[in-house]
């Protein structure tokens, strides 16, 4: 019994004296800790630490204009600080007057600072005592995340002094001034500054310089009423062969010559086209005793259209077209003791013209702006075809014309496709097909013109033209090409575009 009434005074007795203790010992580890905590983030005490750290070290541009407005809110301000040091303002107060504006203000960085020398050549954690191995291996703990607390800051005033002390000792020449010249000067107001303009002394003269309008003549502004277009294309192709008397062959001489010229007008919905083109081929042969040379192809003809669109956005439009086409020299028939004429000045001469419509398309490679593709086509369902032979010594029955008349008009519809394709800058394709019937016989004509741009002045090009003809009489058909005849031609020469 004695030692059970021990034992409840000894626990009675612990509890009352050490318990209270012990407690008090936890108690105050953990406001120990509370206050290590409430150190580490108190924003306000880092603030005054790196303000007071970074005075000391040397000149800092930025603390001084703090402090500057600092100094303006205890002059104007009447204000009183709160037991941690920090001024009491209004809630809407600001160290700037009302008209002031930060439109052409500049946030720098202090990294790109012009280069002042202030003395700190060693680093702060210079360290003589290599580093502690069992040290690095336990990383430090950090009760809240760095990311959340001034180490970016920090972490970066280390790098922006790290990088102006290895200039500092690189670039000694380069540094023209010392933070020690800057301790103590007064901070300059923006109202003292003026700005200077460097060129104003350079352009100042002891004269002054006077200058005098000069008298321009007036030129009265019209209205452009028309759009035009106008180009122009031009070549001439020379060949010559020539054979030894012991080589089967005739010595002869080509010349080869187009030239052609567009001419586009344009108001609003109207557009007036026109074309002109004449196309010469000679050959001279000094086998050939009777022709002192002969005309292999010879015509001139001119195309006109006039249209109206149906809406602005459409490529139909209403159109009425007019062609025109003759040969200008006398033809004979080669090696033809008779002399006859096969093609002379308006013998033939043609003429068709009609109605109805004209669709256009012209597109261009987004890729390659010289790559482009044109088709006009013109559908005349009305037409009227007329032929007349004014030289008596050609034959009319060529032309499906009766032997005793010397003309001939015709009423059918007329279809006119015309294509250019620029494949590139320095190839370009031309088609011209043309068909005319009266809906009982029919006549067509294609005509090909593949052109290869060597430089501006030479060309090579390759030409075909095909005509279809059944309105000259089954008489006239030839056993192997029947109603049809070609003309193909390869060449290289001068050519020109404008």
């Amino acid at each position: 019994m004695e030692i059970l009434k021990r034992y409840i005074s000894f626990i009675i007795f612990f509890s009352i004296i050490i318990a209270p203790s012990h407690a008090q010992n936890i108690n105050q580890g953990k406001r120990q800790k509370d206050d290590l905590l409430r150190k580490i983030t108190d924003i306000e005490s880092r603030v005054r630490e790196i303000t007071i750290r970074d005075t000391t070290k040397g000149f800092s541009a930025p603390i001084k204009i703090d402090t500057a407005y600092a100094n303006l809110i205890q002059t104007n301000v009447h204000a009183v600080r709160n037991r941690k040091g920090l001024l009491i303002v209004e809630p809407d107060w600001v160290p700037f007057s009302q008209n002031t504006t930060f439109r052409d203000t500049t946030i720098f960085d202090p990294a790109f600072l012009p280069p002042v020398f202030d003395g700190k050549i060693l680093p702060d954690d210079l360290d003589f005592v290599s580093n502690n191995s069992t040290a690095e291996a336990y990383p430090p703990f950090h009760l809240i995340s760095p990311d959340s607390t001034f180490a970016p800051a920090l972490s970066k005033v280390r790098r922006v002094e790290n990088l102006r002390r290895m200039y500092y000792m690189e670039n000694p020449q380069k540094i023209k001034l010392n933070a020690m010249e800057f301790k103590g000067a007064s901070v300059v107001s923006q109202e003292v500054v003026t700005p200077k303009n460097p060129f104003k002394e350079l352009l100042s003269t002891e004269e002054p310089v006077t200058f005098t309008t000069p008298e321009v003549e007036k030129t009265p502004i019209h209205y452009l009423k028309w759009m035009k277009e106008i180009k122009g294309e031009h070549s001439m192709q020379l060949s010559q062969q020539s054979f030894s008397e012991n080589w089967s062959g005739d010595n002869n001489l080509k010349l080869a010559s187009y030239h052609k010229l567009t001419l586009n007008f344009k108001r609003k919905k109207l557009n007036v086209n026109n074309i002109i083109e004449w196309r010469l081929n000679m050959q001279k042969t000094p086998a050939d005793t009777i022709n002192e040379y002969n005309i292999l192809d010879d015509y001139l003809r001119t195309y006109s259209t006039v249209s109206l669109q149906v809406k602005e956005s459409n490529n139909w439009s209403y159109s009425t077209n007019l062609e025109m086409k003759t040969p200008l020299f006398v033809r004979n028939k080669a090696k033809d003791v008779k002399r006859t004429r096969e093609r002379a000045f308006l013998s033939p001469f043609e003429l068709n013209t009609g109605v109805g419509m004209r669709y256009e398309l012209n597109k261009t490679s987004k890729k390659d702006k010289n790559r482009n593709f044109k088709l006009t086509a013109d559908l005349s369902v009305f037409s009227l075809n007329y032929k007349y032979v004014r030289d008596e010594k050609v034959s009319v029955k060529q032309f499906g014309i009766e032997e005793d008349k010397s003309a001939k008009l015709e009423y059918g519809s007329t279809f006119n496709f015309n294509m250019t394709y620029n494949r590139n800058k320095y190839t370009k394709f031309t088609s011209r097909l043309k068909y005319f019937t009266n809906y009982e016989k029919a006549y067509a004509e294609w005509e090909n013109n593949v052109n290869f741009v060597l430089n501006r002045y030479l060309s090579a090009s390759l030409y075909l033209y095909v005509i279809y003809d059944d309105g000259v009489g089954h008489e006239k058909k030839d056993d192997k090409w029947g109603y049809f005849k070609y003309n193909q031609m390869v060449g290289f020469g001068l050519a020109y575009t404008w």
